[in-house]
Parts: C-alpha cells; structure tokens; sequence
C-alpha cells in the first residue's frame, strides 16, 4: 500500500540519519549548551534579582528577565524533557521532567494534555487541548459559532496573553478536578500526583512571589502587579509560538483519527512548519516551528528536527503528501489569523 510505503520510506531516513552519522537521538551539542544557558539564567537572573533590585524599576526588569528564563525552560527543556528526548539515561530525564513544575505548570498533567491528548488527536474538537481556549476561540469549522467567535479576531491576542497565568491557577486544578477533554473525563490519577499538584505550586509562589515580597524592598503591590504584567507578556508569546503550527488556513481538521489511511497523513494534513532557516528560531522556539518533525519523531531531542526536516521534505514531495510550511513566523501568525478571521464569519 501506498501508505504503508510512505511511512517506511519516511522513518527509515530518520533512523539512517542517526545510525549513518553515528550520532544520539538524544542532547546534542546544541541542546547541551541550551541547558547550560538555562541554568545560568535562572540562576544568575536570581542572583541579580536579589543584589541589584535597588529602585523599583530596577526590580520591575531584572524580574522580567528572571521570568523569561521560565519561557526558555519550558520551550527548550521542560518539552524536550517531558517526551523523554533530551537524555538517554532515565534518572537525569525523569528529574528534568519538573522543570515544567519550577516554572508554575504541572508536568503531570502536561504529558496527560500534551504527550496523550494533542499528539494522538491533532485538530479535533474535544480530544485536542490546543483548541479548547476556555470557548472564548472558535478553532475549528466543528465548533459551535457563538455570537463573541464573530470578534474573535480581535481579542485573540489578548486571550493568548492569560495563557500563562491561567495555566498556573486555574487550568491545571481544572484538569484534575473538573476535566473538559474527553481523554481526561473519568481518569483516575495516581494520589501522588494530586499530593505533588498542591505541593509544586505552593513551591512556585512561594519563590516567584512570596520570597520577593519578604526580602526585597519593594512594596509588595509592586511584586504582584510586575507578575501579572510579565505574565502576561510570556503569555502571549508562548502562546502565539505554540498555536501557529495548527489551526492555519491551510491545515485540516478532521473529525476523528479514521479520516486517513495512516496518521502519518494525519500529521501532514494539520500541521505546518515555519521559520526553517530562522538563527532566533532555532535557538528559542525549542523546535516546534520544525513541527512535523516532532509530531513523526517525539522521541527525538528538538535540536535534530532542522536535519531530520530536510530528510522529510523530498520523501514526502515523492509520495504527493503536501508538506506545509511558512517562511518566517510572522507568515505563520498571519495564517493563524486569517483562519480565526475566517472562521469569525462563517458559521460552517
């Protein structure tokens, strides 16, 4: 079968590019030293935090750049880390796992939405967190229209800036105890995790926000106001990076996983690349503008994804798949908005 051939053809160029180059589908180089800068953000940004907040505007900065050392965590390594890709040995992968929890977000939970729900239910209604966005986003033809979706174009971006804060108090308890995926509706979860969701905030609170009003001398109104705003700014970058590989106006959205032979096909139809040859993406966007790569290859470390992209281009070209991709970001935001625009209007 032509499916058949297709996905053989596909991963057995992925996996000659490793064994032929003799290399890890683990950290390489690259990966390493995005590592080691986000230890030394974190860290050295904490450090100056403490010693040089000497004025409030001060602290308002050298706030914001510890807080964007969270964005780089979780693009960069928590992701990698939580589809057990950025290191062989299973000890350093499992204690990098909760790099998602030093940043706010419970990486428990984020394998339930992320590893199980998204990546096996690409773009369709009910089965694929990316496209919940609390109802305040119409994603997909499927949804119901609603008098706000037809303003949706225009309040986009500021949904996307509450990314972040909601995810910190208010998505990860929604996902426990009151679950909105089909996937997650009458999941049992382990205690542990439950005992760990509670513990892990109080955690993050307590060093993002409670140590910084104790020790720092600022007016506490100060703190918690600067977290909000910076908060909002991760929000909606990360947000915006997150969401432009999926719902664009060139990808599909299928009703369930059966619509196509194979879900190699599935990948192709509802996905899109971008930003291929960008210097910036490659080192802050943790592979997910090289995003059929990682949906084909999840278990492989994100810095490998520009290689394993080329190899994927042509093989697909021979078989008449329709690779997608978008020159630059701002192609990819443009798509993004358009479908979202588009789907304002329409009712189908």
């Amino acid at each position: 079968m032509i499916s058949t051939a297709f996905k053989k053809e596909l991963y057995e160029a992925i996996d000659q590019y490793f064994e032929k180059n003799g290399i890890s589908r683990y950290a390489n180089g690259q990966m390493k030293a995005k590592l080691a800068i986000a230890c030394v953000w974190w860290v050295g940004s904490l450090v100056l935090l403490y010693s040089f907040s000497t004025s409030p505007s001060m602290f308002v900065l050298l706030y914001g750049f510890h807080l964007f050392s969270h964005l780089f965590i979780l693009l960069n390594i928590a992701h990698d880390a939580n589809h057990l890709s950025i290191f062989e040995n299973e000890r350093v992968r499992k204690l990098l796992r909760y790099t998602f929890d030093l940043c706010g977000i419970n990486s428990y939970m984020w394998r339930q939405l992320h590893n199980q729900q998204h990546h096996n239910f690409i773009n369709i209604k009910g089965e694929d967190d990316g496209l919940v966005a609390r109802g305040l986003l119409r994603y997909t033809p499927h949804h119901e229209h609603k008098l706000i979706h037809r303003f949706q174009h225009f309040y986009l971006f500021v949904v996307y800036s509450f990314f972040s804060l909601d995810y910190i108090f208010i998505k990860d308890f929604e996902c426990f105890f009151f679950p909105f995926l089909n996937g997650l509706k009458g999941k049992k979860h382990p205690r542990i995790e439950y005992v760990k969701l509670f513990v892990f905030k109080l955690a993050y609170i307590g060093y993002v926000l409670l140590l910084p009003i104790y020790f720092i001398g600022v007016p506490a109104g100060l703190i918690i106001v600067s977290f909000v705003a910076w908060q909002l700014v991760i929000g909606l970058i990360g947000a915006t990076i997150i969401q432009v590989e999926h719902p664009l106006r060139l990808n599909e959205f299928p009703l369930d996983r059966d619509e196509y032979d194979h879900f190699i096909y599935h990948v192709f139809a509802t996905t899109s690349d971008h930003s291929l040859n960008s210097t910036v993406g490659n080192w802050f966007y943790g592979g997910l503008h090289m995003h059929v790569a990682h949906h084909l290859a999840p278990r492989v470390c994100h810095t490998h994804y520009r290689e394993l992209t080329k190899l994927i281009q042509p093989i697909a070209e021979k078989h008449g798949v329709f690779y997608k991709q978008n020159k630059t970001i701002f192609d990819a935001i443009r798509e993004h908005y358009g479908h979202l625009q588009n789907l304002s209007l329409s009712t189908k």
